[in-house]
């Protein structure tokens, strides 16, 4: 048994599918298939069964996804404290950041960085948050920033600030002393929408659902600029926080209602894999982010 295969199975544990887990890891399917026969050779009993839609989990399995878990988590804990005796901050560090988060944090980390760790390269790559988890456990991505949602049990997160969602609107489309808007008012307008693998459409659906409404887009667009376009051209209404659209709201360009009854936010989260200890690198930009995080505008702790 070696720490490839105990890798490999948890996110095989985790998604429930071999196919998915081989894409994730970006190995074939008979490469990871052979690691997992393997690893129930050495530890001589099954660990999955085979089901209609995957695999799932025997006794054993389920016990040796708990204590991998535990195990990966120490050894990267290990390796990051060992990483960190060396004091000089260099390499390479890739972070991805979901566009409406991007807006605000990514100009003032570069800067601090490159005031304070001139020799640390940073490549910085903006995403929808399912596309940044997924870089971040497939080893693409060294560090993330996420909203609270469904995120992956491999990945270390933690809350950097929270962001109260507000319905943003063509200025002919709300009355001058309009500041508020009722959740069940907002699904009757045309909505333009992220699809369902954005987390803001999740958390939208969720309130739609709690509310026992559909939530049924005019438009869907995963591109933010593409989002604000639209309103713009008074195409329809959606749905973001102030502090993506600081510019368009301040000159008045567009018009940005509270959500009520009830109130929307999400949490804006740094992750990032488990079991990858971070590097020396790696540590600073997860310092500065967590740092940046309180002079976030129109953002709360």
């Amino acid at each position: 048994m070696d720490i490839k295969q105990l890798r490999s199975f948890v996110h095989i544990a985790e998604l429930g599918s071999l196919s998915r887990a081989a894409e994730r890891l970006n190995l074939s399917q008979p490469a990871l298939s052979r690691q997992l026969n393997l690893l129930e050779e050495t530890l001589d009993t099954k660990l999955l069964e085979r089901t209609g839609r995957g695999v799932k989990l025997t006794e054993a399995g389920q016990m040796l996804a708990e204590r991998a878990r535990v195990i990966l988590s120490d050894l990267a804990r290990l390796e990051a404290d060992l990483t960190a005796r060396s004091n000089k901050v260099t390499g390479h560090v890739h972070v991805g950041v979901p566009p409406s988060a991007g807006i605000v944090i990514t100009g003032a980390l570069i800067e601090r960085l490159r005031d304070h760790y001139p020799d640390l390269n940073i490549s910085v790559a903006e995403d929808l948050t399912g596309d940044v988890q997924e870089g971040l456990l497939s080893g693409r991505l060294d560090i993330g920033i996420l909203h609270d949602g469904m995120i992956s049990r491999s990945l270390h997160a933690e809350p950097l600030w929270r962001e109260d969602l507000f319905l943003i609107s063509h200025p002919s489309q709300v009355g001058e002393q309009e500041t508020e808007i009722a959740y069940e008012d907002v699904l009757s307008l045309p909505l333009i929408m992220p699809t369902n693998k954005h987390g803001l459409r999740a958390k939208m659906q969720e309130a739609a659902f709690r509310a026992g409404r559909p939530l049924t887009p005019v438009v869907e667009a995963d591109a933010l600029r593409v989002l604000v376009d639209l309103v713009h051209r008074n195409v329809g209404h959606t749905v973001l926080p102030r502090s993506s659209l600081v510019m368009e709201l301040s000159t008045g360009r567009l018009k940005a209602r509270r959500i009520i009854n009830p109130e929307l936010s999400r949490k804006v989260m740094l992750s990032w894999l488990h079991d990858r200890p971070l590097s020396t690198g790696a540590k600073a930009v997860v310092d500065t982010l967590r740092d940046l995080a309180g002079t976030m505008p129109m953002a709360e702790r």
